[in-house]
């Protein structure tokens, strides 16, 4: 008979046999894992996070009273007002405030204790100083490692080149200490900028979101608070530079022009009197008018040239990073604004960039390319625009020339009349004007106020945001499982032992003559003289109604089809390796086979460990040694087991050249006298590969089963046995695979079955368990 071989997919049940094989693996991979995340958590310093809410408020219509002059200018989009709060600017400022650089590290309980004004030499930063109180008047030591460093006292502090500082100190004593430090400020700031996260919630929500996380809640809240503060405190000052400067050059005129006014005034008063001329005809008088308004409308485009002119000559001197651009109606003012906002937004990005880089760093320059483009691009438009106000001039000036012809063409008299009054009236109204924009601006500078509306300052965080907890170890038991079944698939694929049937068929190529399961050991105390004492593994006896004696029944079945033709006489059970379950194969065939009435002999070939005597528990000596060596009938050693049909020639003694007996004439005509007396008789030999005892043997009976044990046989081993075993010409019938776990899906479904009572009721079914039996 041909068993054929079945062509195997992987399934689903594959993967999960594999993760049940390395269930051990898997779970302390797991364990260690999930407590290592556990334990690491649980020592984490608790991180809190405190945070601000601010609304960067459009500010298109504030101070749309004030005219032109008073709109100071528009606050940059709420990317590059992000930008700002980010700077470095910002975060100086805050560690200033805050003295964020000088850390009290210890001190004696008690002690309430502020620092100010902390200077130490750059060189000296990061050091730890102790100061202990010398007496109960305030006088103090400082040392640093134990070495005097200077004295002072809380009324004058300590003043030296190198240290300075001064305490407010409450509950002091003599003896009583702290230890201080002052970090270097540009790490502190790096610290700040770090940890400062800036976001708008939302989208074009304009409310913008500043966190800040620490170790230390409070410092974390201190720390949000003071910087909305101080880019509150910056944005307002931002917005009334130009308006202080409008005011400044207002006022410069304005003292000009009253004392032109007054000396007009008296000059006229005085013409009056000395020509007792009071008024102008209706033609002089319009004149006079006419060249009022211009006048004024000249006024009006010098303050406006001023003011462009001020901010060209600020870019000309101090570059364009220090230049303040207005944001007013007028075409031009539309342009520069937007340039404005683009170049707020190229300082922000320098200021991020200078966090860590240098100014020579490439990205930096790039940025400076970019800002000195836009700079020249706004000198251009200011260039432009003063040109456009000095040809509006001109033409201006040309106007009230033709009405200063058409003033000098009047009669003398009232031509100087009327010059008086012209210069007058026209010193009056720049005058008044002036002091109308004098009073826009200084309105427009004291309402200046920030476009930053606080929502929620920042309180102190109760909770901490880190470590997450349940986070954690959700994540931690995800990892942990993930690496177990990593490990459990790396393991297998490192491991070359055959795992299933369908390995074998695939790999192997021998046709399988019997699955059988595993065996559970017994509960009953083991012989202490016996080095294996197991007759539980008689399982075809013990328990003929499990599906483990269905399992040698169907190798039986296997066995006597596999050559209908030829009736099979005897049969070498052996494996590649020990310990694999070639003996409780053979015994428990040896039975099936008595079990149907066919004369059964089992002969004990293992003569270096056998064990077939302590599987039936009966006598090793005398056995097939003592009549190897003639000093035994076999029929003196022959026992008859309590199975009928089924006879035992156990190993005997252990000789000292087992391979020479098994490999001598005497064995052979042995086998062929027992054949006369025998239907079949199985022989239980060594493995293949410890020793030459089974490939010998197996040359001189008809067939040979090899035994592989699922996990434990290696394909290379079962493919160096069979190649032994070609070698001697034996015939190999097949594979008997055994160790198969309960549950295990072969050709027929699960091992489910029902467990029966000795006389063969049923008793009740039962779920399949780890062994099937």
């Amino acid at each position: 008979m041909e068993l054929r071989h079945r062509s195997t997919e992987v399934q689903i049940a594959d993967y999960f046999r594999v993760l049940f094989r390395r269930r051990v693996v898997v779970l302390l991979t797991f364990l260690a894992v999930a407590i290592s995340v556990l334990i690491h958590t649980f020592l984490m310093t608790p991180i809190y996070e405190a945070f601000a809410l601010v609304q960067i408020k459009d500010e298109s219509t504030q101070n749309a009273l004030l005219g032109d002059l008073a709109r100071i200018g528009r606050s940059n989009p709420v990317a590059a007002e992000m930008e700002i709060i980010r700077s470095r600017t910002v975060a100086e400022a805050v560690v200033r405030e805050l003295k964020l650089d000088v850390v009290v590290l210890d001190q004696s309980d008690d002690l309430e204790v502020t620092l100010k004004d902390v200077d130490l030499r750059k060189e000296y930063r990061g050091r730890t100083y102790e100061v202990e109180f010398l007496d109960n008047q305030g006088n103090f030591e400082v040392r640093y490692k134990g070495a005097k460093v200077g004295q002072g006292s809380l009324e004058k502090g300590l003043h030296q080149p190198d240290i300075n500082f001064d305490i407010e100190a409450k509950n002091f004593k003599k003896g009583v200490w702290f230890r201080f430090s002052q970090r270097p400020f540009d790490g502190t700031v790096r610290m700040v900028q770090t940890n400062l996260a800036v976001a708008e919630i939302g989208d074009r929500t304009q409310i913008v979101k500043i966190a800040y996380r620490s170790q230390f809640a409070q410092l974390a809240r201190d720390i949000v608070n003071k910087t909305v503060e101080v880019y509150e405190k910056l944005n307002v000052q931002e917005k009334s530079r130009e308006a202080q400067q409008t005011v400044s050059f207002i006022e410069s005129q304005v003292e000009i022009v009253r004392k032109n006014l007054e000396n007009s005034e008296d000059d006229l008063r005085l013409y009056k009197q000395k020509k007792g001329i009071m008024m102008l005809s209706n033609e002089a008088g319009a004149l006079i008018d006419s060249v009022a308004k211009f006048e004024l409308q000249r006024a009006q485009m010098q303050i406006d040239k001023y003011k462009y002119s001020a901010i060209l000559g600020t870019i000309q001197k101090g570059g364009i990073e220090n230049a303040t651009l207005p944001s007013l109606s007028s075409a031009e003012d539309t342009v520069l604004s937007g340039l404005g906002q683009q170049l707020a937004g190229l300082k922000s990005k320098k200021s991020s960039l200078l966090t860590d880089l240098t100014e020579d760093h490439p990205q930096v320059q790039a940025v400076d390319q970019e800002i000195n483009s836009v700079g020249e691009q706004i000198a251009g438009i200011l260039k432009q625009t003063i040109t456009n106000i000095d040809a509006r001039l001109k033409k201006l000036d040309e106007v009230v020339k033709t009405y200063d012809g058409q003033i000098a063409n009047l009669p003398g008299a009232e031509r100087d009349l009327a010059e008086l009054m012209r210069s007058s009236e026209v010193t009056s109204q720049i005058y008044t004007f002036l002091l109308e924009k004098k009073e826009e601006a200084r309105i427009a500078m004291a309402s200046t106020i920030s476009n930053i509306r606080v929502i929620d300052w920042a309180v102190t965080p109760h909770g901490q945001i880190k470590p997450n907890i349940r986070l954690n170890l959700l994540l931690g038991a995800l990892a942990g499982l993930l690496l177990a079944i990593g490990v459990a698939f790396f393991l297998e694929f490192i491991d070359d032992s055959l795992k299933s049937v369908e390995e074998i068929e695939r790999l192997i190529r021998k046709p399988i003559y019997g699955v059988i399961p595993r065996i559970p050991e017994s509960r009953k105390e083991k012989e202490e003289e016996a080095p294996r004492a197991v007759p539980y593994n008689l399982v075809t006896q013990n328990s003929p109604k499990s599906p483990i004696s269905e399992a040698f029944r169907s190798l039986r079945t296997n066995i006597h089809f596999a050559d209908p033709d030829r009736k099979l006489s005897t049969l070498l059970i052996t494996s590649a390796g020990p310990s694999e379950g070639k003996s409780t194969i053979v015994t428990n065939l040896a039975v099936t086979f008595a079990n149907i009435n066919r004369r059964t002999l089992l002969i004990d070939c293992d003569l270096r460990k056998p064990n077939v005597h302590n599987i039936f528990q009966i006598s090793r000596d005398p056995g097939l040694t003592n009549v190897l060596l003639n000093e035994k009938d076999w029929r003196d050693v022959l026992i008859e087991t309590s199975v009928p049909n089924l006879f035992v020639i156990p190993s005997g003694p252990i000789p000292p050249n087992p391979t020479e007996l098994l490999g001598s004439q005497h064995i052979k005509d042995l086998i062929v006298t027992l054949q006369q007396n025998f239907e079949l008789i199985l022989f239980d030999s060594p493995p293949v590969l410890a020793v030459t005892d089974a490939a010998i043997l197996s040359s001189a009976v008809d067939s040979t089963l090899l035994v592989v044990e699922l996990g434990r046989s290696r394909a290379s081993g079962v493919y160096r046995a069979i190649d032994l075993l070609d070698k001697v010409n034996a015939k190999l019938l097949g594979i008997v695979t055994n160790n198969i776990y309960a549950g295990y899906r072969y050709d027929y479904g699960y091992y489910s079955y029902y467990y029966y009572y000795a006389d063969g009721q049923k008793k009740k079914r039962r779920r399949r368990t780890r062994y099937g039996y």
